[in-house]
């Protein structure tokens, strides 16, 4: 009897957590995020402000979470398309390109720099506790992983840390882009960072 009440308290409290962020990203969609409270977002979604805290302390967690949920929702889109590219660098260029295309396409850009902020003021956290993170780190560790067995990439490092150490990369691309898109090639950058990560830096000659 207590394992089931625990099973109904927790699908409660996952209920409870999709229809925010449901009642919230369409309020951000029509009043902007700025324009919309915490307060605004607990009586939209007919819940006590001290249960919409208990969930996300501010708003950009919320985004947050939408995000992350979208992620792991096409992770198996993306595993299967990643099996069907012939190498490491197409992979990973063909992952990142999507991921962007998604937000310039689909996902509202401003939206998208409040998660990319907060993303990085709750990074230390987040290496700390695996269950914050977006899931792409995952995805990257999956494509390392089948160049490691293909021979491509060195299996003296540990896969988590290939991963860390190009995200870092990827990262630093990112939130340029987000600063001054006008001014960056950020897909001429990826393709850059790809091929800094699978070769280096030094001079091969011609």
């Amino acid at each position: 009897m207590d394992l089931k009440i625990a099973n109904r308290t927790e699908r409660k409290k996952e209920a409870t957590r999709k229809k925010i962020i449901q009642v919230a990203m369409n309020l951000f969609e029509k009043q902007g995020f700025d324009s919309t409270t915490m307060e605004q977002i607990a009586l939209e979604a007919d819940i006590a402000k001290g249960t919409l805290y208990n969930h996300f302390p501010v708003k950009e967690a919320i985004i947050s979470a939408y995000i992350h949920g979208m992620v792991r929702e096409r992770g198996p889109g993306v595993i299967h398309l990643m099996q069907q590219l012939p190498d490491t660098r197409s992979r990973l260029i063909t992952v990142l390109r999507k991921s962007l295309e998604w937000i310039e396409v689909e996902f509202d850009k401003e939206l998208y720099k409040k998660y990319f902020a907060y993303r990085l003021q709750t990074m230390e956290q987040s290496i700390r506790d695996q269950s914050l993170r977006s899931g792409s780190q995952s995805a990257l560790e999956n494509i390392i992983g089948m160049g490691q067995e293909a021979g491509e990439i060195r299996q003296d490092i540990p896969i988590e840390v290939l991963a860390l150490q190009f995200e870092a990369l990827h990262t630093f691309t990112v939130a340029t882009w987000l600063a001054i898109p006008e001014k960056f090639s950020v897909y001429e950058n990826i393709s850059w960072n790809v091929d800094l990560f699978l070769n280096g830096a030094a001079n091969r000659g011609e």
